[in-house]
Formats: C-alpha cells, sequence, structure tokens
C-alpha cells in the first residue's frame, strides 16, 4: 500500500519520487490535489477514504495506516450482515411468513 500511495503522491505532485515520511502538504499538495490523490487511492486500493483522512494523516506511512484500518473496520462491519443473510430461516420464522402470506 505504501508503494502505491507513494507512486500516487509522485504522479500527482510531479515528482519523480516521495519517501514514506514525506509530507504531502510540505511537498506542494493542497486541497484539490488531496482529492485527486484520494479519488485515486479509492480506485487503486478499492478502499474508501475521505479527504480528512489525508489532512489528519499527511504522510505516506501515516495514510497507509490509516486507509488499513478504514479495510479492517468495513470488512468488520460487513461480516455480521454476510453471516445472517447466509443463514437459512427457522422453522418458525417460514410458519410466520406463510401464516403472512396466506391473510
Amino acid at each position: 500500500a505504501e508503494s502505491l500511495l507513494a507512486g500516487i503522491w509522485a504522479d500527482v505532485l510531479g515528482l519523480d519520487q516521495v519517501g514514506i515520511d514525506d509530507n504531502f502538504f510540505d511537498l506542494g499538495g493542497h486541497s484539490l490535489l488531496a482529492a485527486r490523490v484520494i479519488a485515486r487511492v479509492r480506485a487503486g486500493l478499492g478502499v474508501e477514504v475521505s479527504v480528512r483522512s489525508l489532512f489528519e494523516s499527511p504522510t505516506v506511512a501515516a495514510l497507509a495506516a490509516a486507509t488499513a484500518e478504514n479495510a479492517a473496520a468495513a470488512a468488520q462491519a460487513r461480516r455480521p450482515e454476510l453471516r445472517r443473510m447466509r443463514r437459512p430461516a427457522s422453522l418458525a420464522n417460514q410458519n410466520v411468513w406463510n401464516m403472512e402470506e396466506s391473510r
């Protein structure tokens, strides 16, 4: 993730390379460029990240960590829903649904 982020930053900022501890804003980044970076991060990593994340985590290393946290939180949030969706309805639930349909 860090190498992908560094590549995105270098491309958006027009630099040859970016280090993992370089500050986006010290390198000439601003809010419009931050929006471009975030759009490319979302497309490249497939993770939902906000522009605010870049302001709060302005280095490649910090944004990579924040992105990993967001991905883990999103995956954890989806797990209970997926488990519920896979579980068949109980016999009692099926009976209630059948009674409701027959009304």
